[in-house]
């Protein structure tokens, strides 16, 4: 960690994995993990997974969509074919995100103002695909509390050689006026074509809404919460005082100091024009037919992940 890093932490910075990264970091620890155990240390190793992100990153639909397809293809076919599986998987999700970003890249022309947030890797490979295709933009990136995250967005753009501005959240209705469109990430997309996004994008799909600015959101189908079509809520985790300051800080403060620092909020459908996925870019109203191409039928006949969860155990013995 750099001195600059040091100090940040003062104020909330942090590395934190998205949505994306926690796909092919499970990826490569379950194809691993699958070429050097046995069967019943593999299912332990699912259940532990699926436990760690239900509690920790609920809203974290790749991974578990992942994970009901790792565990399905376990409970049928056992682990011979999972080194593959994966391989395929993780191949499958990395074309996907390229191809999700570049849909979105045909959103935007020679000199426009962009706004985004926070450090999504869907969000990074739009604007390499930007730069690829020779397509200069200015981009506005507010500073995304809890975690600072912007900082890291910010510093990769001016690396592929974006005009960047490195602005406060509370500033982003001011600098929207300036703005020709926004592109957002998501962690995960609801069946209604709700957003679960940085905390923070509700509200700046909402000041672009005011503003007349289209919102696009760039989300490959494993990103789409499949659970939700069942009627089940999303959950969104919150943080606490260490997501906004160090120890040192905080030591600093009462003892009875209380803080809440939400990581996620939901963006409605009517504040989103549209979602950029590996299958072209759709309304969030035509989520619905989206999936009935693809699967057949709406909604999907695919087994929720908790009842998979529950068979794994049964089988298992765990």
């Amino acid at each position: 960690m750099s001195f600059l890093e040091k100090d940040l932490v003062k104020h909330g910075f942090r590395h934190r994995a998205t949505g994306s990264e926690m796909v092919f970091t499970t990826l490569d620890m379950l194809r691993d993990y699958s070429v050097s155990s046995d069967e019943k240390s593999f299912a332990r190793e699912l259940l532990n997974i699926y436990e760690r992100i239900v509690a920790e990153r609920p809203a974290s639909a790749g991974v578990l969509n992942i994970l009901r397809i790792i565990i399905e293809s376990f409970l049928k076919n056992g682990l011979q074919t999972i080194p593959s599986l994966i391989t395929d998987l993780r191949s499958g999700y990395d074309k996907a995100l390229w191809a999700s970003a570049e849909v979105a890249c045909k959103r935007v022309s020679k000199g426009d103002v962009l706004m985004t947030n926070s450090n999504s890797l869907a969000v990074r490979r739009f604007f390499a695909k930007l730069k690829e295709e020779n397509i200069d933009a200015e981009v506005y990136v507010p500073e995304s509390r809890p975690g600072l995250e912007g900082l890291l967005l910010a510093e990769y753009l001016e690396e592929l050689g974006f005009n960047v501005n490195l602005i406060v959240d509370s500033a982003m209705r001011y600098f929207m006026k300036n703005v020709d469109k926004v592109f957002l990430g998501a962690e995960a997309v609801a069946a209604n074509g709700a957003v679960v996004s940085k905390a923070g994008s509700s509200l700046m799909a909402l000041d672009a809404k005011e503003a007349r600015v289209r919102v696009y959101v760039i989300a490959p189908l494993l990103k789409f919460s499949f659970e939700s079509i069942y009627g089940e809520m999303i959950k969104l985790p919150e943080g606490g005082w260490e997501l906004l300051m160090d120890d040192e800080t905080r030591n600093t403060l009462p003892l009875n100091y209380v803080a809440r620092a939400p990581l996620y909020d939901v963006t409605p459908p009517e504040y989103i024009d549209a979602i950029a996925t590996e299958y072209g870019i759709f309304s969030p109203q035509a989520i619905p037919i989206l999936l009935r191409e693809i699967y057949g039928s709406y909604p999907p006949g695919i087994t929720p992940l908790p009842k998979l969860v529950k068979q794994l155990k049964e089988v298992y013995n765990i």
